[in-house]
């Protein structure tokens, strides 16, 4: 029996490829990257600091509201108010199903629950491996 930790799958992430989504039941347990740059992904659990009070209305439905669990909604009831108004700039959690940038390191391993990676084109990032558990 192996140790329940360990990896199953390795994919190699392209930039020539559409984004690499994981198998059916699986998820990205840990990514690596080569070269600097950015990676694409989606996933839960992804938290990034945000003055959320000044976020467009078109931008803070990305990210999950910690006092309802759900995504902020935008304009409500037609007027100004998203429901982030008077919230406190932090780390607000992204809506799993958005795919979001993230700037990477050389050499940096990223854990977390991803169901996608893509290696934009444009991107300087080299050398991306995705594992699922």
């Amino acid at each position: 029996m192996g140790y329940p930790g360990s990896i199953s799958k390795t994919f190699v992430v392209s930039a020539s490829a559409a984004a690499t989504a994981t198998p059916s039941g699986a998820s990205f347990n840990k990514i690596t990257v080569g070269g600097a740059g950015n990676i694409l992904v989606k996933g839960s659990g992804i938290l990034t600091y945000v003055d959320i009070d000044a976020a467009s209305d078109t931008n803070v439905v990305k990210y999950i509201n910690p006092d309802t669990g759900v995504a902020f909604p935008g304009v409500v009831d037609g007027g100004e108010d998203d429901l982030a108004n008077g919230k406190v700039a932090g780390y607000y959690e992204f809506v799993s199903t958005i795919e979001q940038s993230l700037a990477v390191v050389a050499g940096q391993v990223l854990e977390g629950d991803f169901t996608s990676v893509k290696l934009p084109s444009s991107s300087a990032a080299s050398g991306v491996v995705a594992y699922t558990h």
